[in-house]
């Protein structure tokens, strides 16, 4: 799963990667590195509102925490959802068939189970760009909210990351976006030498603590410890 992820990089110039349009400037994100469940993160599609189809591509404010039109509000709303079953699972396939969309991320954390506890790992694109996480969103609406909520893929991990955690996000290069928002086509999984990832600072445990120094390596002995 993913749990926790870090976007710093601003939103204009990720609109402008991307090749869609920003958040509205009423509607701003702010550099995150530890942005975490339950909170609007952006998400681009090329579905309306109310489920038009190939409207122009853009970012919206969605909730980390994806709630079905026909749920009750919850405080276990899923934030991953599996790519193998997101088509046969009831609360997700709806939206797989016409609600697909991606978030961009520095890089995301999972934590590896260890005799000291469970420890935070940073992953990151080797290549310095940022990660186009595939996510699945849907609409929820009562008498007095509207909420847009989304839940990341996930898939089996590649070799870059299986020591950590046996599950990874679903990552999209730029060729392999269009076809994922159009027909729901994801790419294979990352080959090996993609991501890169070291220890980091239990600091992320806490969703009150944000800044630059939680994506920072932890000191050199303990990376070696732990076979960096």
């Amino acid at each position: 799963m993913c749990g926790r992820f870090a976007l710093s990089t601003p939103m204009h110039e990720l609109a402008k990667r991307v090749e869609a349009e920003p958040l509205s400037d009423l509607t701003p994100f702010e550099p995150s590195w530890n942005v975490a469940p339950q909170t609007f993160i952006p998400v681009a599609t090329e579905t309306g509102v109310h489920g038009e189809t190939s409207v122009p591509r853009h970012f919206r404010l969605m909730q980390w925490g994806f709630r079905p039109s026909w749920s009750k509000p919850s405080q276990r709303e899923p934030i991953n959802a599996r790519s193998e079953t997101m088509h046969e699972k009831p609360m997700f396939r709806r939206a797989a068939a016409a609600r697909r969309g991606f978030v961009p991320a520095d890089g995301w954390f999972e934590w590896m189970t260890t005799p000291q506890g469970k420890v935070p790992w940073y992953h990151h694109r080797m290549d310095g760009r940022v990660a186009l996480m595939a996510v699945l969103w849907e609409t929820w609406t009562s008498s007095e909210q509207h909420i847009e909520s989304c839940a990341l893929l996930t898939q089996a991990a590649n070799d870059d990351c299986k020591e950590v955690h046996n599950r990874m996000p679903v990552l999209l290069d730029a060729h392999d976006v269009e076809a994922w928002l159009a027909s729901g086509k994801l790419p294979n999984q990352p080959a090996a030498g993609v991501i890169d990832r070291y220890p980091v600072s239990r600091d992320v445990n806490s969703v009150n603590v944000n800044h630059a120094g939680l994506v920072k390596p932890l000191p050199g002995l303990f990376n070696q410890a732990y076979g960096e």
